[in-house]
Parts: C-alpha cells; structure tokens; sequence
C-alpha cells in the first residue's frame, strides 16, 4: 500500500510532462512572484493642479480734473459798469460844497459797508489840499479793463477784478490832470456786484 501511494505520487508530479502539458513559456506564479501590474487607461497625475490666469483689473478710477468755472459775461459786464460809475462818482469833487464823508455815503451804493467805513475812518488828505486849493476835480475817463495777468487772482462767479484807470482833470489855483490806476476787486451782494476792495493811489 505504501508502495503504492509513493509510486502514484511520482506519477502524479511527472504527469504534466507524460502528458505533454507542460508550457515552458506561461511563468510560474506563486507567492514570491509579483502580480502582473494592472495597465491603466487614465493618463498618470503629474502632481501638478490646472492653472487659472489670473486677470488683475485696476479698482483705481481716475478723478476728472477739477474744474474751476469763471463768471458768466453778464456778471462780467455788471462789475465793470459799477466800477466806471464809482470811478466818475468818488473822483468827480467838488470840496467847497460837500464833506468827504458825504462823497464817500454818495457812492456807498456802489461798494460794501465795509468799504465805506474804511475811507471814512481813513480819510484822504487830498481832499483837504484840494479844498484848500479852492479847487475842483472832474474825471474825464475811466477805461475799465481786466486785470494783467497775475497781478489779481483769477475770477470767480463770486469774485471779480478789474483795473480802473481815471484820468482827472484838476481845477483852481493849481490845475493838473493825472492819471490814477486802481485794481478793484468786486463781490456779489442781494444781487448787486458791490466793490470790496480798492488798491491804488489816493485822489486828487
């Protein structure tokens, strides 16, 4: 019996051979041979993450430019025809017959309050030479024209300057004629354009 089982066993491995079923080219697989690596249809993950372009749009809007607006040719007109009329008026003397303070309540129309009280309390030292002249003075022109360019500020609708010229005829015992060039500056006031500056000379 033993005989047997030993002579079946030999057999029984030589079996493949006997009956021609060994392939010597399948390869042997056991626990030392590695599996046949699986073939993957997926394209391998380069470890990289898809880039995004990045599009930076400037959040800075610029500003349009401040824009500094003048006064309107009717206001223009208005300021020049008061400082033609202040010039014929406050010029135009006569110191036999009125004060200086009463010349100056005569041509408040045309300037502010404060204006008026600062001739009176400055006074013109003029005025009393030509009274003391027995004089007169009467303004034969006064051209009223802007300002050159960088000798006043630049007008505004609530500011404006001009330049005044009056030419003076001066009577009595001296007679003369003179020219006075005087840069006034005017302001809008209860819809008139009144004089709140005067820079120049005195009178005659």
């Amino acid at each position: 019996m033993l005989l047997l089982a030993i002579i079946v066993l030999g057999i029984g491995g030589g079996l493949p051979k006997l009956l021609g079923r060994d392939d010597p080219d399948e390869p042997a697989v056991g626990l030392l041979t590695p599996a046949v690596p699986l073939t993957s249809e997926e394209p391998p993950d380069l470890g990289g993450s898809p880039t995004t372009p990045s599009t930076s749009q400037s959040s800075s809007i610029p500003l349009p430019p401040v824009v500094t607006s003048g006064p309107s040719g009717d206001a223009v007109t208005v300021a020049s025809h008061v400082v033609n009329l202040w010039a014929h008026a406050f010029y135009t003397r006569n110191p036999a017959a009125e004060t200086y303070e009463a010349l100056v309540d005569k041509v408040a129309t045309y300037q502010t309050a404060e204006v008026s009280d600062s001739l009176k309390s400055s006074g013109d030292p003029t005025y009393e030479a030509l009274r003391a002249d027995g004089g007169k003075s009467v303004v034969v022109a006064a051209p009223v024209t802007p300002p050159r360019e960088g000798s006043a500020p630049v007008d505004t609708p609530t500011r404006i300057s001009r330049l005044v010229t009056v030419t003076i005829d001066i009577t009595g015992k001296t007679k003369d004629r003179i020219k006075l060039p005087l840069l006034v500056t005017l302001v809008p006031y209860e819809g008139k354009w009144l004089i709140s500056e005067i820079n120049g000379g005195t009178g005659p």
